[in-house]
């Protein structure tokens, strides 16, 4: 769900809209109301002189707009700051301070599942605000839940941009800023390069995940690539990023690559648990996530035991899971480990809350490790309980009707035969 910005600079912002010089008695006695925290008199007042037919005077709508916005009335503030900026182009660099009026705006209506009015408020904002990164950043976030993934790609693309020129603008500002201002534009070069980093992450993601949709999947990795690395600048030890840069790696087939992200995001975990701001259950939350990644990695690269151990460290750090149990088991079998590839897949199919098709592959690859234990009767009742969790696997039944044929039961085996024959024959298959 989308963050919202507090309300606190509203009230930092007032005491200069109280210092301006005033335009009307209207205007005056709406920001005498202000100053004495009478917003919802401000209010009133600006409504009685739009009412009375006085609707082009854009101070008016700028001070409804605060006393709105203070009040965390982020839907009419928004509608407010919208239309002084339509009577007066020449209030947006005033306006830019209320960017977040509309962007609190427009994630609440995105919570109540009104997507339109979240997109227009968004679009409303960029055009008032064209300067902030965040109005791209949620418009790619809504065009993701829409499976929209090129427009998402765009603006996610859009908001790395925006936020490139946006810190380029605020470190030259804090260059020429007195030292004891100097912070509190760090402060905000800080901020934007955090979101800087997330729309290069996301960008990155998309670029990946269409990759394995696309004919040319390398133009999508290389600018995943590219993407990654420019987030890497600004973050160097960014594990999320490397571990992300990792995986692109080994899309495109540099495993020793990756293999070497892998280490420097390990680096990155243990550096910023150093410094301070990476919490010590992040860092055992990320270390699990990038051990399963390189665990399953040597597991395709079939370096079957460094794999494992990957594993068993991703299970150390994250607990049992069905993912890192899983691939443990198949890590296992593929070693001929098979006590302990039967031992992880029994803790596996304990898990609660399992799907019913992660239960038939537990249970399929314990029947694999039992037939190449010879252990037939014992496959057969494994191979079962996969079946009856995904009934419509016609291999899976033709191994059944194998190993019933293995044990003499030839009735068995002409019948699981005959079920696996006609599961093909209702996919469309010979």
């Amino acid at each position: 769900m989308f963050g919202r910005v507090p309300a606190t600079r509203m009230a930092l912002l007032i005491s200069c809209l109280v210092a301006a010089a005033c335009a009307s008695p209207a205007v005056t006695g709406m920001r005498v109301h202000i100053q004495n925290g009478e917003y919802q008199d401000a209010i009133h007042l600006a409504d009685s002189v739009i009412a009375a037919g006085d609707s082009l005077d854009a101070q008016v709508w700028l001070l409804r707009g605060n006393a709105q916005g203070t009040l965390r009335d982020w839907e009419g503030a928004s509608e407010s700051f919208f239309r002084a900026w339509e009577i007066d182009p020449a209030l947006a660099p005033e306006l830019a301070d209320f960017w977040f009026v509309f962007y609190n705006t427009a994630a609440m209506h995105s919570e109540a599942g009104d997507v339109e009015a979240a997109i227009q408020t968004l679009e409303d904002g960029k055009r008032v605000v064209p300067t902030r990164p965040e109005f791209d950043q949620m418009l790619g976030d809504i065009a993701l839940g829409n499976q929209d993934y090129d427009l998402a790609v765009r603006h996610f693309q859009t908001a790395s941009d925006i936020s490139d020129q946006l810190i380029a603008s605020l470190e030259q500002q804090r260059d020429a800023a007195p030292e004891e201002q100097k912070q509190a534009y760090q402060d905000m070069i800080d901020n934007a390069i955090g979101t800087a980093i997330l729309s290069y992450y996301n960008a990155a993601m998309l670029h990946k995940s269409l990759a394995s949709m696309s004919e040319e999947p390398e133009a999508h990795l290389s600018a995943a690539e590219t993407l990654l690395s420019k987030a890497l600048v600004f973050d160097p030890t960014n594990a999320d990023v490397l571990s992300l840069l990792a995986q692109v790696y080994l899309l495109e087939g540099d495993f020793d690559g990756a293999m070497r992200v892998f280490d420097d995001a390990l680096e990155g975990i243990d550096a910023g648990l150093a410094e301070g701001w990476l919490a010590p259950e992040d860092a055992r939350s990320m270390r699990g996530d990038i051990m399963l990644t390189r665990g399953v990695a040597l597991l395709e690269m079939e370096q079957f035991e460094q794999s494992a151990a990957a594993l068993e460290s991703a299970r150390e750090y994250s607990g049992d899971s069905y993912v890192i149990l899983g691939s443990l088991a198949q890590a296992r079998i593929m070693m001929e480990d098979y006590e302990n590839a039967l031992a992880v897949l029994g803790t596996a199919i304990a898990l609660p809350g399992l799907a019913p098709d992660e239960m038939g592959n537990l249970y399929y690859m314990k029947f694999a490790a039992l037939t190449k234990m010879e252990r037939d009767a014992e496959a057969a009742d494994a191979l079962e309980m996969a079946i009856e969790f995904v009934p419509g696997n016609p291999e899976w039944w033709e191994y059944l009707a194998s190993t019933y044929s293995r044990l003499g039961r030839r009735n068995d085996a002409i019948e699981a035969m005959e079920t696996a024959q006609e599961i093909r024959n209702s996919l469309g298959g010979n």
